[in-house]
């Protein structure tokens, strides 16, 4: 059944365990942040959906901006899994800021974690985490060491290549919130969105060299 599908026909109670619940919770709020944006995350429509009250969902997670707080760490975890699985996949001498970019795009920009991010912050919420990317800049050191090694080269900074990772995802996230504005602030009208990203990764790669 299509998730569509899902929201049209479901009208029974359903009673599911407390990590179940909460997950489909999730699940279904972060499919209409994807479609609809922040303002289709309604609890309404997800206990409709899921064929719960609202006080369920209330139950466990006490209120929509709680709610969404949960959301916006949901989906940290599933993009570091996919970083996870990613790097996994690839030797440090193939290492592509190009492919990071692209898997933070998809966490700002489609599945619309910058706003969710930022509307929360504007709210007077402060992350309790930190480190999300820690993972890739430690990656992406190790990569370096293996290349300064093999070049007979001195060994580069952990703290580098942790600014490198910095700057490329203040570049995306940025351009995530502000769409095809960023670009068009500098005149360029006609460059597709996912060109930047890119042109900064080819500058921070030529600065890894």
């Amino acid at each position: 059944m299509t998730g569509d599908a899902l929201g049209a026909t479901a009208t029974k109670r359903v009673r599911r365990s407390v990590e179940v619940s909460k997950r489909a919770i999730l699940e279904r709020a972060e499919h209409y942040l994807i479609a609809e944006g922040l303002n289709g995350v309604k609890v309404q429509k997800i206990a409709h959906d899921l064929g719960l009250s609202d006080a369920a969902i209330h139950y466990h997670f006490g209120n929509r901006k709680k709610l969404l707080e949960a959301l916006l760490r949901f989906a940290g975890q599933r993009f570091l899994a996919e970083l996870g699985a990613a790097l996994e996949k690839s030797e440090p001498s193939s290492f592509d800021l190009a492919s990071v970019a692209r898997l933070l795009s998809d966490l700002y920009d489609r599945r619309g974690t910058a706003r969710l991010a930022m509307w929360l912050v504007l709210s007077g919420w402060s992350p309790r985490g930190a480190g999300m990317l820690q993972p890739l800049a430690e990656w992406l050191h190790r990569a370096r060491l293996q290349g300064a090694k093999a070049r007979g080269a001195a060994a580069p900074s952990l703290e580098d290549s942790q600014k490198v990772i910095a700057v490329l995802n203040a570049v995306v996230f940025t351009q995530a919130l502000t769409g095809d504005a960023l670009l068009r602030s500098s005149g360029l009208k006609k460059v597709p969105r996912d060109q930047l990203p890119t042109w900064i990764a080819t500058l921070l790669e030529e600065h890894l060299r």
